[in-house]
């Protein structure tokens, strides 16, 4: 059941300015378009900010000084709105406050479970039917293993993690911390790892692991594989979509954002704060600096310094990528216009010297 709480109480939670009615009542976090008396909701981007117009929502959390642009219809209720410095870090307390976060199983070990006896479980542990816990693996105090999940030989799971049905964690591989790992996520499966002789593929061995450490999450069906040598790393507090692959002995730094459909080869790097768009594709031993930014749909083959926002393929910096594009928007035209000059030419020589 939702939590409700007045205006003001929401503003001081999120650290706001109350603009209007301070003691109306909100229970739910909604769009703003389709929201009603008892929502709350947020304008982040500018070019949503016509809806403040002519939305119900009962109190909406935008920038400092949004009140002065808002010009409402007389029919419409007043409108209440928290002036935050980060209105979408605000929704998301607000989102928090009245939501909370999903309810996870009570702490047990359902007796469909297959626990080997080596294994150490902490206080508070929630393992669910027909999950696998081998040999050796430790469970921190607070972790969730939903159903199906499967943990390999020797693994260690930090605390207050969860593991969604059919994820499955390698021998040896290593959790910190408050990691989510989405349905369907394989960590530590063999990296694309061939040595090529005489025209046949011969397997290297990848007896390496894989670390993810504190407060990462990754989305469904993504896959970190395992180093040949050493660990590939997942950086503190990244947050990795659904189907990500990151390849063997790469090292994401932390507080990284790598959107849906990534690709990372291996023994890439990046540093802190990079943001990588969908379907976007890193090539192996690359290497993004701090704060790199790469476009949806970008593929790197070559080292980006830090700050550097870059696009296409081969990704280049991102006005170039911009000025590229628009050019190729012009390319029917400046086609035609060559044929139309090559046909003058052919003219003019058939003609003579003399035309």
């Amino acid at each position: 059941m939702n939590q409700t709480c007045t205006v003001a109480q929401l503003a001081q939670h999120v650290g706001g300015t109350v603009v209007g009615d301070g003691a109306h009542v909100v229970s739910a976090c909604h769009g703003l378009e389709d929201a009603d008396a008892v929502h709350v909701s947020f304008v982040a981007n500018a070019k949503y900010g016509k809806h403040l117009d002519t939305t119900r929502a009962g109190v909406v959390l935008v920038a400092p000084g949004t009140h002065k642009t808002v010009h409402r219809a007389a029919d419409l209720p007043p409108l209440a709105l928290i002036e935050v410095k980060d209105p979408y870090y605000a929704f998301q307390q607000a989102v928090v406050l009245l939501h909370g976060f999903r309810r996870q199983p009570a702490a047990g070990i359902s007796p469909l479970a297959v626990v080997d006896t080596s294994a150490v479980i902490g206080a508070d542990v929630y393992v669910g039917a027909y999950a696998v816990v081998a040999a050796g693996v430790t469970i921190g105090a607070g972790s969730v293993i939903y159903p199906h999940v499967a943990i390999m030989e020797q693994a260690r799971i930090g605390a207050n993690c969860i593991l969604y049905p059919h994820v499955t964690v390698y021998d040896a591989c290593v959790l910190g911390d408050r990691v989510i790992l989405h349905s369907g996520c394989v960590i530590g499966s063999d990296g694309y790892g061939f040595a090529t002789h005489a025209g046949a593929h011969h397997k290297i061995p990848q007896v390496g692991n894989v670390i993810l450490e504190d407060d990462v999450e990754l989305g469904g069906n993504t896959v970190i594989q395992r180093a040949v040598t050493e660990s590939t790393i997942i950086g503190k507090g990244s947050k990795l979509g659904d189907c990500v692959v990151i390849g063997h002995n790469t090292h994401v730094g932390p507080h990284n954002l790598f959107v849906s459909q990534v690709g990372l080869a291996g023994s890439a790097t990046t540093g802190k704060y990079v943001v990588i768009g969908g379907q976007s594709g890193i090539g192996g031993h690359m290497m993004l600096g701090d704060g790199v930014q790469v476009a949806a749909r970008s593929g790197v083959l070559g080292d980006v310094p830090a700050g550097m926002q870059v696009a296409g393929t081969p990704a280049v910096e991102l006005k170039l990528a911009r000025r590229v594009a628009m050019q190729q928007l012009t390319l029917p035209d400046l086609v035609k216009r060559i044929r139309e000059l090559e046909d003058k030419v052919e003219k003019l020589s058939a003609a003579g010297p003399s035309a």
